[in-house]
């Protein structure tokens, strides 16, 4: 309660305030090829999505068929059959989506999606040659600290800051190669889309702004502040969630408000996108799943308490986190539920699957590994503080921020195997890696970047 108080708090002051990857010679050659309408690095990516809404719309027809069916009379054997090719045909919009997901963030070495946990459907993360011990690379400070995380592009990385900026800084130094004012905190994590950045504003703007050298392209208001919502990007669209309780789909291309979707509470989680629907939680403590294209409900599932945790979709179950002190799975076609975990304290982290494993970090310092079939804990480990960002889970370590110190423990039994000295301030936001670096960023101000003895 005490939380989402303070929640409330952060809000009306950001209401009051409304009155009314990439970097370098290289990647300007990359971003004349990924414009604003896909280009041909995104082809492949956005073909499969196609095949998606193509397997959903066929999904709806025959949903709707059946429905005919029940009131016209028709009989319990043509309605039965009707019912196994419903399923069959859920399990051929999965299979489709999976195929979404495997698609991979870079092409020709160049990243052309990232988005906050990594892709559309924030299941994996990127970072290759990643394996403790770390050592200090660079820190960058800034005016104010960071509730963003950081996205990676082929020779920066992105973040929003608390002191009303956004920063390009390059990978290897931490040098600002580019800073644009956005006229009010972010806190919103930045999507990288085909040369494009799109992040949302405490003052209710969501930007989009060329990833080469921070050219903003357009401005959507929305009617209420962004607040740690952080942008899904799919096909044509961004999604996000806003303060004033709606969940907003804004064309990507010029900005313009598609629809929106309004829920009873403000929606701070992030959308996650799969098998044709928008997922995403609010603090009146449902999981919404919308249609990407319209926006009209599927389903929702109440939990015990506000949900800012961010959904993560994999292989038609969705997994989530709630301030009930629970882990969640349920069908994601459906919603029903298929396990709750119980721990001692609220999730404010959001699950990271890797191989049948859930992976979460909670507000009772502890780091979770969950069987992501059953439910079962596998192991839990006491950190030095609470977890409120996301785990990274690469080569075998999952690596997160317990408080002020960065711990790297095994992934199959959940020993620490490393643990950094405590930084001066709290770290509140996910880490990313890429090429042998991890990125961070503190609640002071400062971004750091440590490298791994493997690189």
């Amino acid at each position: 309660m005490k939380r989402i108080m303070l929640l409330y708090s952060a809000i009306v002051i950001s209401a009051l305030l409304i009155s009314g990857c990439i970097g370098g010679k290289d990647e300007e050659e990359v971003s004349r090829d990924l414009n604003i309408s896909g280009g041909a690095e995104l082809a492949e990516l956005e073909n499969l999505q196609k095949l998606v809404k193509e397997q959903k719309d066929q999904l709806q027809q025959m949903e709707s068929d059946l429905q005919e069916k029940k009131s016209s009379g028709s009989s319990k054997e043509e309605i039965q059959v009707l019912k196994q090719k419903i399923s069959a045909q859920k399990n051929m919009v999965v299979e489709a989506s999976k195929k979404v997901e495997s698609v991979k963030t870079t092409k020709s070495g160049a990243f052309v999606w990232a988005m906050f946990r990594g892709t559309a459907n924030h299941d994996f993360y990127n970072g290759l040659n990643i394996l403790p011990p770390l050592d200090f690379k660079w820190k960058y400070r800034a005016g104010a600290g960071f509730d963003a995380s950081p996205v990676v592009g082929k020779g920066n990385i992105y973040i929003g800051s608390l002191d009303n900026n956004f920063y390009a800084l390059n990978k290897a130094t931490g040098q600002v190669n580019w800073q644009i004012g956005a006229q009010g905190a972010i806190s919103s994590t930045a999507a990288l889309y085909g040369g494009i950045l799109y992040f949302g504003t405490e003052t209710g703007t969501v930007f989009a702004v060329e990833a080469s050298g921070g050219k903003v392209l357009w401005k959507a208001h929305l009617g209420g502040p962004v607040k740690l919502s952080s942008p899904a990007v799919y096909g044509s669209m961004v999604y996000i969630g806003c303060m004033d309780n709606n969940i907003y789909a804004i064309n990507r291309g010029s900005g313009e408000i598609v629809w929106k979707h309004a829920s009873f509470m403000p929606v701070a989680s992030s959308p996650t996108i799969a098998n044709g629907m928008v997922y995403i939680g609010s603090i009146d403590k449902t999981i919404y799943a919308l249609d990407v294209d319209s926006g009209k409900i599927q389903w929702q599932y109440q939990a015990g308490n506000a949900i800012s945790s961010c959904p993560a979709e994999n292989a038609g179950t969705l997994y989530f986190g709630s301030d009930d002190k629970k882990v969640y799975a349920l069908d994601a076609m459906s919603g029903s539920l298929k396990w709750a975990f119980e721990a001692a304290g609220w999730f404010a982290s959001s699950p990271v699957i890797k191989d049948g494993v859930l992976y979460i970090g909670c507000n009772d310092k502890n780091m979770y590994a969950i069987s992501a079939d059953s439910g079962k804990l596998l192991w839990k480990t006491e950190v030095p503080g609470k977890v409120l960002g996301v785990p990274f889970v690469v080569n075998n370590m999952v690596y997160a921020a317990g408080g002020k110190t960065i711990v790297a423990l095994d992934a199959k039994t959940g020993e620490i195997k490393w643990a950094s000295q405590p930084y001066e301030f709290q770290v509140k936001d996910s880490l990313v890696g890429d090429g042998g670096l991890i990125y961070f960023a503190d609640s002071d101000s400062s971004v750091f970047a440590l490298e791994s003895v493997a690189k």
